[in-house]
C-alpha cells in the first residue's frame, strides 16, 4: 500500500502518542486498557497491546503475552479478565466470579469467561516481523502448547451441536458486550435471585455511553448462573440460558487456527488437529451464518436454533478470515458496506465503520457497541478488504481510521457522526492498533 494517500497524517506524532499511552498504562508485567476505567488485564486487549509493544520493545511484548497465558485454566481456557494485583474499584471484583480453587481453574485470580482468541494471529505477526530474533523460536516453543490448548478447549468443551463452532455463554465473551445483536436473546431471559452488586463502569464514563441497566442485570444474572455450577462446561452447555455462536468470534478463531497452523509448521509440530478444525469450520460456517435473502452473516441463537436478525459490523468479519466467497464479499460491500443508510458515510455519519448498522432500531452512535467506531473492528475490516483485493476500500477505511486517531486522542471508541472520542481515555489497545495502522499506512 502506498504511503502517498496518508501524507496529511503525522504518523510519527501518532506513534509517539501511542507509545506514551502504552507507557501510561504499563504495570510492569501487564498493561491496563486505560488508567481509570479498566485497572486489570483483559484477554484480547493484551494481544493488541503486545502488537503495539513489539514496535518499541520486543521483550515487553513477550512479557504481556506471558502474563496473559499465566492465567490460563487447567482445562485450557484463557480468561477474559485477569486480576494480577487483586481487587480494585472495578466491578466485578475477583471474588464475585467464584473461580478460586476450581479443579479445572487457574492459579491467578480471573473471571470465568473467555474472549475472542486473537492471540495466535498476533503472535504470528510478531514472530514474522522479528524472524531474525535469536530468541523468537524459543519463545514460540514456550507459548505454543498453551495457545493450542485454548483452541482445543474452544473447539471441544464449548462446541455444543456437532458443528465444532464454539458457543458463547455471556455477551462479554464476544468482546462486543451490549451489541444489539444480543438484545433479543437477553430480553428472553428473566433474571431472578440476583446477587447484590454495584455498577462502577459509569464513574469515569457518561451513562449514555455505557450498557443499559436492564442489560447489566442480565450480565450479572449470567455470571451467577455460571458460578452456581462451578463454571462446569458440560453443565453450562446443557442448561445455560445464553448460548450463542458469534460470527465475529468464530471468524477470529478460524484465522487464529490458520495462524496456529503456521506456527506449528515453524516449530515442526504436528498439524493434524488444526487442519481438522479448519476443514470443519470451512464446511459449516456459511451454512450456519450466511443468510442469503438478506445478504448478511448473522449470529446464531443455539437455544432457539435460529439466526439473530440484527445487522452489525460483525457481518464483515468473515472476510478477515477468508471464509466468504468472492460473490458473498462483493454483495456485502455493495449492499451494506457502501450503503450510506447502513455503514457508509452519509447525512447521518462521517466516519467508518459504525459498529451497528444505522438502520437498526437500537443504533446509538455514542453507546458502547450500539454504534460507535472501534479501531479493533476497523483493523479486522482493513485486513479483510485487503485479503479480497478491495484495496481502494481498504485505503479509504485506513484513512478514516487515521483521521479519528489524529487529534482526537486514543480513545476507547468514536462517534461515527462527528468523530468525538468516547469511553475510556488514553486507551491502550487503541494505541497498539494505532501503531499497526501507522505501519500499514507507511507501506
Amino acid at each position: 500500500m502506498s504511503s502517498q494517500p496518508f501524507g496529511k497524517f503525522n504518523l510519527d506524532a501518532l506513534r509517539a502518542e501511542a507509545y506514551r499511552v502504552l507507557q501510561l498504562n504499563n504495570r510492569g508485567e501487564f498493561t491496563t486498557p486505560s488508567p481509570y476505567q479498566y485497572p486489570h488485564q483483559w484477554n484480547w486487549d493484551a494481544a493488541f497491546m503486545a502488537l503495539g509493544w513489539a514496535h518499541f520493545d520486543l521483550a515487553r511484548a513477550r512479557t504481556e503475552i506471558r502474563s496473559l497465558l499465566r492465567a490460563q485454566w487447567r482445562n485450557g481456557m484463557v480468561p477474559h479478565i485477569i486480576y494480577h494485583h487483586g481487587a480494585s474499584d472495578y466491578f466485578p471484583p475477583p471474588e464475585f466470579w467464584q473461580t478460586q480453587n476450581l479443579a479445572h481453574g487457574g492459579d491467578v485470580l480471573s473471571s470465568g469467561l473467555t474472549q475472542p482468541p486473537v492471540l495466535a494471529s498476533i503472535v504470528r505477526r510478531i514472530y514474522e516481523r522479528f524472524s531474525h530474533d535469536a530468541d523468537g523460536k524459543n519463545f514460540l516453543r514456550e507459548i505454543f502448547p498453551r495457545i493450542l490448548n485454548w483452541h482445543r478447549w474452544l473447539h471441544t468443551a464449548r462446541a455444543a451441536d456437532g458443528t465444532g463452532l464454539p458457543c458463547l455463554i455471556h455477551p462479554w465473551e464476544s468482546g462486543t458486550d451490549n451489541s444489539p445483536r444480543w438484545l433479543a436473546v437477553l430480553d428472553n431471559i428473566e433474571p431472578f435471585d440476583l446477587p447484590a452488586y454495584t455498577r462502577r463502569d459509569m464513574t469515569h464514563v457518561h451513562p449514555d455511553e455505557r450498557p443499559r441497566p436492564q442489560d447489566y442485570e442480565r450480565f450479572v444474572f449470567l455470571i451467577d448462573r455460571g458460578r452456581r455450577v462451578g463454571w462446569d462446561d458440560a453443565h453450562i452447555l446443557r442448561e445455560h440460558p445464553f448460548l450463542v455462536q458469534d460470527v465475529m468470534f468464530c471468524a477470529i478463531l478460524h484465522q487464529a487456527d490458520q495462524d496456529l497452523l503456521f506456527l506449528a509448521d515453524a516449530l515442526g509440530e504436528a498439524t493434524n488437529e488444526m487442519e481438522e478444525w479448519l476443514e470443519t469450520t470451512r464446511e459449516v460456517f456459511n451454512a450456519r451464518f450466511w443468510h442469503d435473502e438478506r445478504g448478511l452473516y448473522l449470529d446464531y441463537d443455539v437455544r432457539a436454533a435460529a439466526p439473530i436478525f440484527v445487522n452489525t459490523c460483525a457481518t464483515f468479519a468473515p472476510l478477515y478470515a477468508g471464509l466468504g466467497s468472492r460473490a458473498q464479499a462483493e454483495r456485502l460491500l455493495q449492499a451494506h458496506y457502501d450503503n450510506p443508510r447502513e455503514y457508509a458515510p452519509g447525512d447521518d455519519s462521517t466516519y467508518r465503520v459504525p459498529s451497528t448498522a444505522k438502520t437498526e432500531p437500537a443504533y446509538a452512535p455514542r453507546r458502547y457497541w450500539c454504534g460507535p467506531v472501534w479501531m479493533m473492528t476497523n483493523w479486522l475490516m482493513i485486513h479483510g478488504l485487503q485479503r479480497y483485493g478491495f484495496h481502494a476500500q481498504a485505503r479509504e477505511l485506513l484513512a478514516s481510521s487515521l483521521e479519528l486517531l489524529d487529534g482526537r486522542g486514543l480513545r476507547e471508541y468514536y462517534d461515527p457522526h462527528d468523530g468525538a472520542g468516547l469511553g475510556g481515555k488514553d486507551f491502550a489497545w487503541t494505541a497498539g492498533l494505532a501503531l499497526d495502522l501507522a505501519e500499514i499506512a507507511a507501506g
